[in-house]
Formats: structure tokens, C-alpha cells, sequence
């Protein structure tokens, strides 16, 4: 993996990268908080951070292969397989023959499955209810469009640089024959 790509344009002011510095810590805080908090307000389920977030991503994507759900994931087909396998062992997901590729089953869920995915969307809209009602809407407004700006710059860094265009053909000589 190599480094992200990021350039200043210029000089940064010295209390933006002091505050920038403190949002990705409290960014950091916030995510170990709401993986925690997902734990607690789940427990009873016996689900993973990361079962849950795929019985929701077959919940709003419908039947989809393991390479669909990695993609939509961004990680290895190898690591979604392994998260499916408990799933699949509760019957909360089935597998169901892909018309599309003989060898590529489709993930879907059961009427359990899909029962666990209200309840887990139940209890997490009220916690988000909770949380929205203590909360200034212009201010979270603003949160939101601050952190997609920080993350589309980090995602372009990250990308591959695109290769260089190749050169145009060459043409017919100009030369011209003297008269």
C-alpha cells in the first residue's frame, strides 16, 4: 500500500491543521463509541459490528453474490464469505442459485434474517432519535458537509494516479517537396 497523494496548494493556516488534527481524533473516538454502542444496543441479537452491517446491506441490495457485497464493501470476498458463514449457520441467510453465474450463489436474506434487520433498524432509529433531538440540525449540517469534503479528499489521494495519455499519433510528414 503506498502513501496517499495529498499536496498543500499552500501554506495551511496553523489552527486549521490543529483542528483538523482534533476532528479526525474525535472522528476516531466517535467510531470506537458507535461500534461499542452498536455492541450494547444489540447484545441480545449475537451479531458482529460487521454481520450486522452485511444482514443491512442485503436488506437494502436485495439477493447479491459475494463479490457484490465485497465491492459495495470494499473488502475481500474471502473476509465476506467468513462473515457470512455464522449467518447463514443461524439462518439468517440463505443461499438461492445466481441466474446470471452458475457459480457465484446469491446471499439473501431469510424471514428471520429479515426479522433481525427490523428489530437491529428499530433500536438503532430510536437511539438516532434520541441523539437528533439534543442536536442543532444546522450544526449537523455542517459536520456532514465538512467530513464528505475531508473524505472525498482522502479517497482521491488514495486512488491510483491514472496513467499517463498516450501520445497522439504521428501524422503524414509535413515536409513539402520544393517547387
Amino acid at each position: 500500500m503506498s502513501e496517499p497523494r495529498l499536496q498543500p496548494v499552500a501554506t495551511p493556516d496553523p489552527q486549521a491543521v490543529f483542528a483538523i488534527g482534533n476532528l479526525v481524533a474525535v472522528v476516531r473516538r466517535l467510531a470506537d463509541d458507535l461500534e461499542e454502542t452498536a455492541r450494547l444496543l444489540h447484545h441480545g441479537d449475537n451479531l458482529t459490528v460487521a454481520e450486522r452491517r452485511l444482514l443491512l446491506q442485503l436488506r437494502q441490495g436485495g439477493p447479491q453474490a459475494i463479490p457484490q457485497l465485497a465491492r459495495k464493501r470494499e473488502a475481500t470476498r474471502q473476509y465476506i464469505q467468513q462473515t457470512l458463514a455464522p449467518l447463514v449457520a443461524r439462518g439468517l441467510v440463505a443461499w438461492q442459485d445466481n441466474p446470471r453465474h452458475r457459480r457465484s450463489r446469491l446471499a439473501v436474506l431469510t424471514e428471520e434474517g429479515a426479522g433481525m434487520t427490523r428489530r437491529v433498524m428499530q433500536r438503532e432509529g430510536e437511539l438516532v432519535r434520541c441523539l437528533a433531538a439534543g442536536t442543532d440540525l444546522k450544526r449537523i449540517t455542517a459536520t456532514v458537509e465538512t467530513l464528505k469534503e475531508l473524505d472525498d479528499q482522502l479517497r482521491a489521494a488514495n486512488r491510483p494516479p491514472l496513467p499517463p495519455a498516450p501520445a497522439p499519433p504521428a501524422g503524414p510528414s509535413s515536409s513539402s517537396s520544393g517547387s
